[in-house]
């Protein structure tokens, strides 16, 4: 079984955050939550350095703290999300 090409990867991963953020934009239009609009934004900062690393894939080696953001802004979506989880899960 051949692995997937590189460019598929890329493409597969970017494809994946956009359903991520089409699901959380789904929520808060039901919701309007503040957690939800975490979740969006460190989601839209990931999805930003997915595509900048399709574009120049060298750039973390170059640019180390690039890389550490990155990491930062999945932190900051994982806070959104369980935020989000445990305000919904408070309202019941």
């Amino acid at each position: 079984m051949n692995a997937l090409s590189p460019a598929l990867q890329s493409l597969f991963s970017v494809v994946i955050a956009a359903m991520v953020l089409g699901a959380l934009a789904l929520l808060w239009r039901r919701d309007r939550s503040a957690w939800l609009v975490v979740a969006l934004g460190a989601e839209a900062v990931g999805l930003a350095f997915r595509f900048v690393l399709i574009v120049q894939p060298d750039l973390v080696r170059s640019a180390p703290l690039m890389f550490s953001a990155w990491t930062l802004s999945g932190l900051v979506f994982a806070i959104g999300l369980l935020g989000y989880a445990i305000e919904v899960s408070g309202k019941r």
